[in-house]
């Protein structure tokens, strides 16, 4: 009875350390997938602005709107995309670079820009207030892009 009881608790103590072990492993995981989420919203909003942009679509100020609420949510949790310890995914492959981490300084002036161009944008009231902000924006994009996104292979 008592070998039982011991082994029951080894096993008790085993699986709870596996499950730690495992929710602690996949942290790598959930901040590829926020990452990956937020920039698909950020493409998302894109498709939205571009055939604004080219004259295809009326400005429409609600569908600026909509999209940039829909990167705000998917954004939500942007700080721990890029945490400490966030650099890779157990499993799933990112295209970040290293030197988010390595060049904080860096990665936040050009965040930075962007967030900047973004509130000109979501500022924007009218059709050419908006495309008179869009190549900013754009702009913030290329520059995170260029210095810490490698391209996918």
């Amino acid at each position: 009875m008592k070998l039982t009881n011991i082994a029951l608790g080894a096993l008790a103590l085993l699986g709870a350390g596996l499950m730690a072990t495992s929710a602690f492993a996949g942290a790598g995981d959930d901040a590829v997938k926020g990452r990956q989420a937020c920039m698909k919203a950020h493409g998302a909003s894109f498709g939205v602005f571009m055939p604004i942009m080219k004259g295809e679509k009326p400005f429409d100020k609600a569908a600026v709107a909509a999209a940039f609420a829909a990167e705000d949510a998917a954004c939500a949790a942007w700080d721990k995309f890029w945490a400490a310890g966030a650099e890779k995914g157990e499993t799933l492959e990112t295209w970040a670079k290293a030197e988010i981490w390595s060049d904080r300084k860096g990665f936040e002036t050009v965040g930075g820009a962007w967030y900047k161009a973004a509130t000109v944008v979501k500022a924007a009231g009218d059709e050419a207030a908006f495309k008179a902000a869009i190549p900013a924006l754009g702009d913030g994009c290329k520059g995170c892009h260029e210095k810490f996104r490698r391209p996918k292979e």
